[in-house]
């Protein structure tokens, strides 16, 4: 059998060599035009979100049994035709938590705090502690949309700084979740309070666009957003138009409907020249420990698989 490793950078090959004895391993970048002319060559994939699995893609993967994602989510996969194919497909079960809500809440205090206006000030020579005076997070509103594992941690995190917490999720137990110490409110109320709104909702059809000129419309003058979930999530030029035109105070993303993030978009025009826009290219679950946990649990999934699929 054969293994075909797309993010090579994000599977060590110390955990790679689980694989010993079950399969061959390819571990290669590849673009879509290499992806679709090879594919058809591997009975396993190991990805991750940079890598889309559409029908195109895989109507053209004849021998693919499983794919692996090192992702929770899968809207990068055609979940769907792939079932129909009968193709398995392993995702992960929590392990992006605390490096996703880590990051959240570095960029609320990156924001808050004016941190990368500051630094990049200072770096230039300049040392204007005027131009960076800003807010204190004790006694502030959060808002989490999305109140699953990543949600709940920055709850935690936000309640050691002191800070009041709401919440939207159509699908969490209200009770449950009020037990702990956060308000449930209608999506209408955590615009209308909250001082910073963070997104942590998986990508639908209900989702998609949810941040735009309508809903930001609703939230206070000095209010701050953060996106580490999905970039569809948020409208960008509704985003750009609401921060040009001071209807918010700024906003924080780590993911785009496009990825890689052009150099050219209208995203980083902006925060060329503005302090207020912080963007990260999608480093919610790239740390050192998320990298190895992640790795392992999919390619010992994977393997498993394979092997099995090898004794039928």
């Amino acid at each position: 059998m054969k293994v075909l490793v797309v993010s090579p950078n994000y599977f060590p090959e110390d955990i790679l060599s689980e694989f010993d004895g079950v399969a061959d391993v390819v571990c290669r970048d590849m673009s879509r035009e290499e992806l679709l002319n090879e594919i058809g060559n591997y009975d396993a994939v190991l990805t991750r979100v940079d890598t889309t699995f559409d029908k195109h893609v895989l109507e053209k993967a004849t021998r693919l049994k499983v794919i692996g994602t090192s992702t929770t989510g899968l809207d990068h996969i055609d979940v769907e035709d792939a079932i129909a194919r009968g193709i398995k497909i392993f995702n992960l079960s929590g392990t992006h938590t605390v490096p996703a809500a880590e990051l959240t809440f570095s960029l609320i205090l990156s924001l808050v705090r004016k941190i990368p206006g500051a630094h990049s000030s200072l770096s230039s020579g300049k040392w204007n502690r005027h131009e960076f005076v800003g807010t204190e997070l004790e006694g502030k509103t959060l808002g989490i949309i999305g109140f699953g594992r990543i949600g709940s941690r920055i709850g935690e995190y936000a309640k050691v700084f002191g800070m009041k917490i709401i919440a939207y999720d159509p699908y969490v137990d209200k009770s449950i979740v009020e037990k702990i110490g956060v308000k449930m409110v209608t999506l209408d109320d955590l615009f209308h309070n909250s001082d910073v709104i963070t997104l942590h909702s998986f990508l639908s059809p209900e989702t998609r666009d949810m941040i735009n000129s309508s809903s930001i419309s609703k939230m206070k003058k000095n209010a701050f957003l953060v996106n580490v979930s999905r970039g569809e999530l948020v409208n960008d030029d509704d985003l750009l138009d609401a921060l040009n035109e001071g209807k918010i105070a700024g906003a924080a993303l780590d993911v785009f409907t496009e990825e890689p993030l052009p150099s050219n978009s209208k995203l980083t025009e902006y925060a060329r020249t503005h302090d207020n826009l912080i963007l990260t290219p999608h480093i919610g679950a790239s740390t050192k420990e998320a990298v190895i946990k992640s790795a392992k649990e999919i390619v010992h999934n994977v393997k498993e698989f394979l092997v099995n699929k090898r004794s039928d």
